[in-house]
């Protein structure tokens, strides 16, 4: 059996979800707690995607949202699957504490990842007339409400008690009463996601015997408070433009990313440019607010703009924060300009001994000689470093006092800072903060994301394949297939998604159709223990090979043109009890190579590739094959004789491309 293709594809278009949602009519208004476990109606987003929905549906303005918008986050959030590989960056787990990481920001919203330890509750607290939603990514979570206590104060009325699994969603007010929230669990952590609408940097904290409360602060997760003075009013230009009022030596946000993407192509004169524009360039108080944000365990990567050739990012750190010893990569130049308080850049000596040094397990900043130290302010020139790729750190030094703001222009783009611990040698990242405005839309696929996880669904996936084969003409162009092996290497699809269409049989592989163009065809296909192709070529297909889980052997071949009927005489007479290796050199079909395709590895296969593939898992594996052209037909090798016999493969529609699907077919030899 040569192995099954099953009709099932997930080929439905993106969905305007907020569209969709809006028009529920029997959504569960009063305290909503929405369980939602069926991931074929589910849909697969990242953190970008889903701040940019809930800055579609919440609303401006101080205090609760309506019970509508309530609602339809609420279901939002329920419906919605964010990849653990995605959330995983963000948890940090201490054992005194439950601890939040922002995840999300918008003028109207805050978006929180708060990590529990076993047994770690919330003190009992109030929302500050604000909207809270709540929804579990991992473990579980207990939510125990009590009414406000009454004048005379006392025990705090029990009102009620839930746990939430993963993918629930709930929702609190200050008209709900006041609770509290954390991991039940004495043997697992848990993770959940918090979205505050609007934003508050203080609440109420309560006793539950004597009812007695007090104000406590958030910290500075949110901090309008350490804008500078008189900070630029911004007067509206039209088409969403915005310019400095009565100062045309200042330019705002908007301005200084337009013209940034102008000279970013002009070599030395773009870099003089742009350094000017940095100097020129003055938050207002709209943008202030909006997007200087502090994280609580880490300095926040704010993510502004990723471009095709350059990126964005307003960097905001509290006293004492900083980065680890890190470099940008060859061939980025970059500038940054303190916008508040003071930063001090170190650069570390980049010699053989120290390149020794840098090889080390346990690498730490005191271990290497010091180049040089600068603090730099708001009063110092913008900060320029070229192509040269050099270890350094840079921070908010402690005893400054303040925290410090700093905007920072990558080319080409630099988005989450990669590293190794120094403790563990555990490859680390600090990632970045999401933006709902226009400005952290990425304006172009291309090389943008190279070097980068892309958190992404099946029908997404699609669409970038669509983008990439649409810039070339030629599926033999080098270039192309060198895009899409990085666009395969990068893409991280969520486990639940593609699990949701995998079909396993216990006599043959399965091959489940995913999507297919007159250019491309994508194919998840699922092998239990042991199951494998018997030698096949791919008949002019390129082949790409994304392994999702498991382990595969990939095994090459030649097929010799001469001489195969008398090599193949000669075995059948000898009958020798040969080695395996020794066989191989008297067929027709010899192997060449071999090798491990490991999870989350991607190889590239030619067009000319004659092989064979196996699962050597010892538990089912599952693997994503893109083909270009689409994979139509096969021609299958006999191993002694080299005999060859075509097989035209079952021919499929992709229901997501408008097409009615077939029926389950199976390939034979």
């Amino acid at each position: 059996v040569w192995g099954g293709r099953c009709p099932r594809g997930v080929g439905t278009p993106r969905r305007d979800l907020s569209t969709e949602l809006a028009k529920e009519e029997s959504m569960k208004l009063a305290h909503p707690i929405i369980p939602h476990n069926d991931a074929r109606s589910s849909v697969f987003i990242d953190f970008a995607t889903l701040v940019a929905l809930l800055r579609k549906e919440i609303k401006s303005g101080e205090g609760a949202q309506d019970p509508e918008t309530v609602a339809r986050v609420t279901a939002l959030l329920a419906t919605v699957r964010l990849n653990p590989k995605e959330w995983g960056q963000y948890t940090h787990f201490v054992g005194n504490r439950y601890t939040r990481t922002l995840v999300g920001m918008d003028s109207k919203f805050v978006v929180l990842l708060l990590s529990w330890e076993r047994g770690q509750f919330s003190p009992i607290h109030s929302h500050a007339n604000s909207s809270c939603w709540v929804k579990v990514l991992d473990g579980k979570l207990q939510e125990t409400i009590y009414d406000f206590p009454g004048p005379n104060k006392g025990p705090l009325p029990l009102r009620s008690e839930a746990v939430f699994s993963p993918n629930q969603a709930t929702y609190i007010d200050d008209s709900y009463g006041i609770h509290k929230m954390g991991n039940p669990c004495n043997d697992k952590p848990a993770v959940s996601l918090h979205v505050y609408a609007p934003a508050y940097t203080a609440c109420h904290i309560f006793d539950r015997i004597s009812g007695e409360r007090r104000l406590v602060s958030l910290g500075s997760i949110y901090s309008k408070d350490v804008a500078p003075n008189n900070l630029p009013e911004l007067t509206d230009v039209g088409d969403g433009d915005y310019a400095m009022l009565g100062n045309v030596d200042k330019i705002s946000l908007n301005t200084f990313i337009e013209r940034v993407s102008m000279e970013v192509d002009h070599k030395e004169s773009g870099t003089q440019s742009i350094a000017a524009l940095l100097e020129k360039l003055v938050l207002s108080k709209d943008e202030w607010a909006r997007f200087v944000h502090f994280g609580e365990t880490h300095y926040s990567r704010n993510l502004l703009l990723l471009h095709e050739k350059f990126s964005v990012m307003l960097l905001c750190w509290k006293e004492g924060q900083g980065t680890p010893l890190h470099r940008h990569g060859d061939d980025r130049h970059s500038w940054y300009k303190v916008l508040a308080g003071k930063l001090e850049v170190t650069h570390y000596r980049d010699d053989e001994r120290q390149r020794l040094k840098m090889c080390g397990d346990s690498l730490r900043p005191q271990d290497l000689d010091i180049e040089s130290t600068e603090v730099v302010d708001e009063n110092h020139p913008v900060v320029y470093e070229g192509p040269v790729d050099r270890w350094h750190t840079l921070g908010n030094p402690e005893g400054s006092n303040s925290p410090a703001v700093s905007i920072h222009v990558y080319s080409p783009p630099y988005m989450e800072l990669k590293y190794e611990c120094t403790n563990s040698g555990e490859s680390k990242k600090i990632p970045v903060v999401h933006y709902g405005h226009k400005f952290s839309q990425m304006e172009c696929v291309g090389s943008s994301w190279h070097g980068y996880d892309i958190f992404s669904n099946l029908a997404s996936f699609k669409t970038l394949l669509d983008e990439t084969f649409s810039k070339y003409l030629d599926d033999n162009d080098p270039a192309l297939h060198e895009n899409i092996t990085n666009l395969m290497s990068q893409i991280q699809f969520n486990t639940e998604e593609w699990k949701a269409h995998a079909q396993l049989h216990p006599d043959h592989f399965t091959r489940v159709l995913l999507g297919q163009t007159e250019r491309w065809m994508l194919i998840l296909t699922c092998w239990d223990k042991d199951q494998g192709t018997p030698i096949h070529d791919h008949q002019g297909s390129y082949n790409w090979i994304k392994v999702l889980d498991g382990n595969l052997l990939e095994e090459d071949f030649r097929c010799l043109k001469t001489d195969c009927k008398e090599s193949a005489a000669k075995l059948a007479a000898d009958q020798l009890q040969e080695t395996p290796e020794r066989k191989y050199e008297e067929r027709c079909v010899q192997l060449i190579r071999s090798g491990v395709i490991p999870e989350d590895s991607v190889t590239f296969l030619n067009s000319s590739i004659i092989h064979r593939i196996r699962n050597i898992s010892g538990k089912p594996a599952f693997s994503l094959h893109l083909y270009s052209p689409p994979y139509v037909k096969a021609q299958a090798y006999d191993v002694v004789s080299g005999d060859t016999q075509l097989v035209f493969l079952p021919q499929l529609s992709d229901p997501g491309r408008g097409g009615s699907g077939g029926s389950d077919s199976y390939w034979h030899i």
